[in-house]
């Protein structure tokens, strides 16, 4: 009987290694969004905006998607938006994230706070958080940021914060970043 619990228990924990880097500490997946080009996670307390909110807001038209929590903050909503853009050139996932960390990386007042590798579809992008000013006269915030590729088109992910961020909004944004796909959830769960 002990044999079969050591057995048990080493199954389990290898089972919840294979799935750790989809899941983060105290952040669960309350909403699984796919919109026919790419997928996610959506934490409790979060909406997908419509078109219709992006028009709005006068977003810019190469945003496809963004995400916003429900409550504000300091008088401002967390927002996560997608943007996509066809490249030039045949570029992997890789070089358009590191092309991506070197154009924001221009930005007034910009610092990077942390690199970190995340997988889209197996393919190794970079978890990018940094701070930086948008523009002149406006507040320094926090960015995290993820940039990939899929058939030709590429994406970028960037979650937009107040300065300071609680490790509970964060670890909320990180399962969103890290739960990114070019694939239907439900053929994957059908396989």
């Amino acid at each position: 009987m002990k044999r079969f619990s050591l057995i048990f228990l080493s199954c389990f924990l290898l089972a919840a290694s294979c799935t750790e880097s989809k899941s983060v500490s105290g952040a669960r997946c309350d909403q699984q969004f796919w919109n026919g080009t790419f997928a996610t996670c959506l934490p409790p307390g979060w909406k997908v905006l419509t078109q219709q909110d992006l028009a709005l807001l006068g977003v810019p038209e190469e945003t496809i998607a963004a995400f916003q929590r429900e409550e504000a903050r300091a008088g401002q909503f967390d927002t996560i938006s997608i943007t996509r853009e066809p490249l030039p050139q045949v570029m992997s996932t890789v070089e358009y994230s590191d092309a991506s960390i070197l154009n924001v990386s221009r930005m007034p007042q910009y610092k990077l706070i942390d690199k970190s590798a995340v997988f889209v579809d197996g393919q190794q992008a970079s978890l990018h958080v940094f701070t930086a000013r948008e523009g002149g006269s406006d507040p320094i915030r926090r960015y995290y940021q993820v940039s990939a590729v899929s058939q030709g088109i590429g994406f970028v992910f960037t979650g937009s914060f107040p300065l300071s961020v609680s490790e509970s909004d964060a670890n909320e944004v990180l399962l969103v970043m890290r739960n990114i796909s070019f694939t239907d959830p439900r053929a994957v769960k059908a396989q």
